[in-house]
């Protein structure tokens, strides 16, 4: 059978995609691409913006009408917190899983033999961690993406993800030891750690287990491989954790620690734990400890409470702070959340011009900070071919995108480079 999957949303729906054609590959199925025929097509959906959500009813729409003998699986978090929406929407002809049913979809899809079924659990419910395994980076990549925790306790109150994915759960220890010796077997040298809210790992385990204990463990026993976290919050970057970070060779240079908001209102109103303070408090110091360190963030503009003032904060933060890229979006209202039902100061036109201004900001900061890259060397991880022969792209361990010649095909190899000279937001560099 052909099976064709497409993934909307964030690293960890990406790793349970690649997590579930691994289990058709196991069921002797063909991988193809989601624009080819297939007999079997899997939508991994997201809810975390309106927008998402649309997109994701869009995609199944145009394949039930594109592909109507095909069996079409929609999964994943707006399927989990809308699954009333995408029946009113799509209609019959699509079967719905939920978060907690990812395990299942390559054995249910291949045994149901009909097209449509709604096989979605309370997930506030859930205690434990479902495991979704991966042995080998999906084709054409070189890293690895490894999800060792699911859900979220926090509940800001924009934020639909704690319903889509429920409570914090930690994958244990040992099967995430495997998986990583899978993976480095297979020739893999950098592994992200991902999950929904990293910081809290090992927080449900009984053996007492942290983030920074596993990061000791994983760096310790892999010294081929090097280790990267998806994203932290500023209030779960330890400086024990910062300290071992700076000491260890393996572990990249590199954090997202989102943001949201440089306006302390803004902040309680989204139920943020951290104040403006807090945060370039941190920034400054992962600078002086790690002077090379790629530290992005996330912001969100025009959320109900922001209105000029508020953004101004938010923009003279960022200026101040030695942040390295920066990622914008719109503020976008989610029924079921707090932020919903709150009064909003600006227009959705208004919300969008910001989140434009804080992307050319971020424009200017990472070229500034490719600009202090120069006369450096730096480990990259060689990710492929660029747009000219005997040329090859790659990325920094502080996440700095860099391309350079070589004669031979360095592609998955991790390689010290001399950074010459940077051009915009990238790096032209030439192997040590």
């Amino acid at each position: 059978m052909r099976v064709a999957i497409y993934t909307l949303g964030c690293k960890v729906n990406q790793f349970e995609s690649w997590a579930i054609e691994e289990q058709f590959e196991s069921l002797g199925c063909q991988i193809v691409s989601w624009k080819e025929e297939a007999d079997i097509y899997v939508v991994n959906t997201c809810a975390v913006t309106s927008k998402a959500a649309y997109q994701s009813r869009q995609v199944l729409n145009r394949l039930r009408r594109e592909h109507p003998k095909a069996k079409i699986i929609a999964t994943g978090c707006h399927v989990q917190t809308d699954p009333a929406m995408i029946m009113e929407s799509v209609g019959t002809g699509v079967c719905l899983a939920g978060n907690e049913q990812k395990p299942l979809i390559a054995s249910m899809s291949i045994k149901h033999t009909g097209c449509t079924g709604i096989f979605i659990s309370d997930i506030s419910r859930v205690k434990e961690i479902s495991p979704l395994f991966v042995s080998r980076p999906p084709r054409g990549r070189t890293r690895a993406f490894l999800k060792i925790q699911d859900g979220c306790n926090a509940f800001c109150s924009y934020c639909i993800v704690p319903y889509a994915r429920g409570r914090s759960r930690s994958l244990p220890e040992d099967m995430i030891v495997k998986q990583v010796m899978d993976l480095a077997e297979k020739g893999v040298k950098e592994v992200v750690l991902t999950g929904i809210h990293i910081g809290f790992y090992g927080r449900d385990l009984k053996n007492g287990l942290s983030l920074l204990s596993l990061l000791k463990e994983l760096c310790s026993n892999f010294p081929e491989v090097r280790f990267r976290l998806s994203s932290i919050e500023a209030t779960e970057l330890s400086d024990e954790l910062l300290e071992w970070a700076s000491e260890t060779g393996n572990f990249c240079r590199h954090f997202h620690i989102p943001l949201q908001s440089g306006s302390t209102k803004v902040l309680k109103d989204m139920n943020r734990r951290y104040n403006p303070e807090d945060f370039e408090e941190l920034i400054f110091k992962i600078k002086e400890r790690i002077p090379l360190c790629g530290i992005g963030t996330d912001v969100m503009t025009g959320f109900p409470s922001e209105g000029e003032e508020e953004f101004k904060h938010t923009v003279e933060l960022l200026e101040r702070v030695p942040i390295t890229y920066l990622h914008a979006f719109p503020y976008s209202p989610r029924p079921g959340t707090v932020a919903a039902a709150m009064p909003c100061k600006t227009t959705r036109k208004e919300a969008k011009e910001r989140a434009r201004q804080i992307i050319d900001l971020g424009r200017e900061k990472r070229a500034r900070f490719c600009q202090q890259m120069v006369g450096k060397n730096i480990k990259v991880l060689v990710e492929g071919r660029g747009d000219r022969e005997n040329v090859f792209k790659g990325r920094g361990d502080n996440y700095v995108e860099i391309l350079m010649e070589s004669e031979t095909d360095p592609t998955g190899r991790l390689i010290d480079v001399s950074c010459l000279q940077s051009i915009g937001d990238a790096l032209i560099g030439t192997p040590c």
